[in-house]
């Protein structure tokens, strides 16, 4: 009677223990029939003790657990050893999915029935395993709590050494009973140095732990267990750690004395990748929130906004309440014409999406240029969107400007050949009228030449001002004097039926200006409103001094900080559209039919202002008239009275003049003009020529006219090569544009002359001889 008392008290007290285990634990006879399970394996595997208890282990679960290499384990490995620790299964389970399990086993002696019998503890490590890939979870609490009675104390012993965790268990008066090998081997302690210790002192007090008190002394003697504690302590072998304690009181079942099972679960590594995930979190949120992209997390699966950050609402107008639950097209962003579906499997082939350029509409319908890429972030897609309108708009400028540029070489290179090709002309005919009688006929058509030739010129010159190849000459300017002086010019332009009004500016306006060129920029807008405006309609022309400052450059795009006299041209003419207005700088574009404009004006007319380092601006709308604003930076100078001097008057001489020229028609020109009025004349074809010449004749020769685009040495080559010979040797320059002598200033500050092509016979003679009297 009394055995069978103490069986059933010892099964009763071997449930206790298996019941205070967290992790699922399974009994199993010699035939693999289940005799008891714990409650975490009920718990966890969701099953009951009736489908559990007296089955097949193979069986459990509609046969879940016949697993292959469940089977080689109990069948050929078991039967061979007595334990086996740390075997891997992986498995789908009906009722909770595909899991990876470690098992623990250790046959041992019933001690009430000397049968054998398999233990079996299984640890569920599909987190752990998922860590492996940067994330710690959590590992599975166990408290093994409780020594066992003196009649199964073999058992419990075996019970606790199966627990991977450490385990201690503890007596009423908190001294310890039984450690688990864990236990020795983690806090690397010996034996006798724990067990019959007063738990606060083992390890030289290492143990010693106030909230470790509290939970033994005052929580523990009011309930029977308690569980996820979390302490950190010093240890001096292991150093800081992280624990998380789990305790069960409970009573041996012989002579119901009370003990504690004492579970301790290391948990530093998980605490450690907790925080760093938070950070890395708080991070993220700190980068989303303040980032100069929009960024919006997409749900992968039908493409809805999950989250977006402040800088969306600023770049599309959507606060983040309207763009969540709502697809990118929704909100006026549209990168792919294909599902979405199509774009995600691109995405997670490829990893990240570079869309360039992509012209999206905001919220009040602006337009807009971005730069949008995305990034796959598991379960969402990151999009972030960049506004590159600036960097578009500068493109585009930059684009017009290399082209004018490449039309400006065009155009100066063309220039410089029809300055030759005038000057011949101009000489000639200024010859031929000298011939004829005042009343030939013929003096009439020479006339036209003439003129025709000088139209010639003037329009080569505006040539050279489009390329900025030929030197401006600037001087202090009043832009209200100078207007004013136009004034009348600019009447006989338009057409009566154009009203014309001046609204200047009280103070005066000190530009540093070419006079003539401002006065041509006026006049070719003047042209131009008289142009649009056939059935009559208003022009005004008014000054004022105009602030730029960085808030303006950054809202308009151009100009530099300073102060500007502005310019304003105004006309109700038709206006223009914002494509016109792209294109009325670009050279040889007009919109007016063939043969009434060369589409040159408002291209000279920006490369005048560009060369005055101002600026020019148009405003238009189809119906709303034309407003050109110009803006010339002030100067602090006074303007200077330019009074026009007479012309001198011509004479000849008897020196003799080397002419350095490759223009073969030009060299017989000057050789005509110059021999005509007594001069000895030296030519010479090339650079290398000239310097021949030079030497041959330096005794006689009294002035060297050189051009300073010559083939195989240039003027400056020959001018240096002569001084060196003859350092007081009188040189004049001459060039189709005025860039050529500006860059050799050294020349100029020699004493040395210039004159440009093309020129006159009589500016030519009158040039000579003022050298030569020098």
């Amino acid at each position: 009677m009394i055995n069978e008392k103490s069986n059933a008290q010892s099964l009763e007290f071997d449930r206790s223990i298996i019941n205070t285990l967290r992790e699922p634990l399974i009994v199993l006879d010699h035939d693999l029939m289940v005799v008891a399970a714990n409650h975490s394996f009920y718990r966890v595997f969701m099953v009951l003790p009736e489908e559990t208890v007296g089955q097949f282990i193979y069986d459990l679960g509609n046969k879940q657990w016949d697993i292959p290499r469940l089977r080689k384990l109990l069948e050929t490995i078991l039967p061979e050893k007595i334990t086996f620790d740390d075997y891997e299964i992986e498995h789908d389970f009906t009722t909770i999915g595909r899991r990876t399990m470690l098992l623990n086993a250790r046959q041992i002696e019933r001690p009430w029935g000397k049968e054998q019998i398999i233990l079996l503890a299984i640890e569920d490590i599909t987190e752990r395993k998922a860590i492996e890939t940067g994330l710690e979870t959590t590992r599975k609490q166990l408290a093994v709590i409780k020594q066992s009675a003196d009649v199964a104390h073999e058992f419990a012993e075996s019970v606790i050494n199966t627990v991977r965790e450490p385990l201690i268990s503890l007596d009423h008066d908190l001294r310890v009973v039984t450690v688990s090998r864990s236990f020795y081997e983690f806090f690397q302690v010996k034996p006798e140095e724990t067990v019959g210790r007063l738990i606060y002192n083992l390890g030289n007090k290492q143990w010693d732990i106030p909230l470790l008190r509290e939970l033994l002394e005052n929580i523990m003697p009011e309930r029977t267990s308690f569980y996820g504690y979390e302490v950190e302590h010093d240890f001096a072998t292991i150093g800081r750690r992280t624990m998380m304690l789990n305790a069960r009181q409970i009573v041996q079942s012989l002579d119901k004395e009370q003990i504690i099972l004492l579970a301790i679960e290391d948990i530093t590594e998980r605490r450690q990748l907790e925080n760093l995930l938070a950070e890395s979190e708080s991070r993220y949120r700190r980068l989303f929130e303040t980032a100069s992209d929009g960024i919006m997390l997409l749900e992968k699966k039908e493409g809805h906004v999950a989250h977006a950050n402040p800088a969306i609402e600023k770049l599309l107008g959507y606060a983040e309440a309207e763009c969540r639950g709502k697809k990118l097209r929704d909100i006026g962003v549209t990168i792919d014409t294909r599902d979405f579906s199509a774009t995600m499997a691109d995405l997670d082939r490829e990893g990240i999406l570079n869309y360039e350029d992509v012209p999206l509409k905001t919220k009040t319908g602006q337009e807009i240029y971005t730069d949008i890429y995305m990034v796959d972030r598991a379960e969402l897609a990151q999009c972030n969107i960049r506004d590159v309108s600036e960097r578009k708009k500068l493109q585009k400028q930059l684009l017009h400007s290399q082209k004018m540029e490449a039309v400006g070489t065009l155009a100066g290179g063309i220039s410089h050949d029809f300055n030759n090709i005038l000057s011949v002309i101009m000489g000639y005919g200024a010859m031929v009228m000298d011939t004829l009688a005042a009343d030939d006929p013929a003096r009439e058509d020479m006339s036209e030449v003439l003129v025709a030739a000088d139209r010639a010129a003037a329009l080569t010159k505006r040539l050279l001002i489009f390329s900025r190849k030929n030197e401006a000459e600037m001087n202090a300017v009043n832009i209200n004097e100078l207007i004013l002086g136009l004034q009348k010019m600019l009447v006989r332009i338009i057409q009566e039926s154009i009203e014309f009004h001046l609204d200047l500016a009280d103070t005066p306006l000190i530009v540093s200006a070419d006079t003539g060129q401002i006065e041509q920029v006026l006049t070719n807008l003047a042209s131009n409103a008289k142009d649009v405006m056939r059935e009559g309609g208003r022009l005004m022309i008014t000054t004022g001094l105009e602030e730029i400052d960085e808030a303006y450059v950054a809202a308009y795009g151009y100009g530099r900080p300073g102060r500007y006299a502005l310019i304003t041209v105004a006309d109700t003419g038709p206006g223009m559209d914002a494509e016109t207005q792209q294109k009325i700088f670009e050279p040889f574009f007009t919109t007016k039919e063939i043969g009434e404009g060369t589409g040159l004006g408002l291209a000279i007319s920006y490369g005048i202002i560009k060369q005055h380092n101002g600026y020019i601006k148009v405003y238009s709308e189809p119906g709303e008239g034309t407003i050109f604003k110009i803006f010339l930076p002030l100067c602090d100078e006074e303007a200077l009275d330019q009074k026009a001097e007479a012309p001198a008057p011509v004479k000849g001489g008897h020196e003799t003049i080397l002419v350095a020229e490759d223009d073969v028609a030009l060299r017989k020109l000057s050789k005509i003009v110059l021999e005509s009025f007594g001069y000895t004349v030296i030519f010479a074809e090339d650079g290398e020529e000239a310097i021949a010449k030079f030497l041959e004749n330096r005794e006689r020769i009294n002035l060297v006219l050189l051009d300073m685009i010559m083939p195989k040495k240039n003027g400056r080559e020959v001018g240096e090569a002569i001084l060196k010979i003859c350092p007081k040797m009188k040189i004049l320059f001459t060039s189709g544009y005025s860039t050529e002598i500006i860059t050799n200033r050294e020349l100029l500050e020699g004493g040395f002359d210039f004159i440009q092509k093309p020129y006159q016979s009589k500016i030519l003679l009158v040039k000579v001889r003022e050298i030569l009297d020098k």
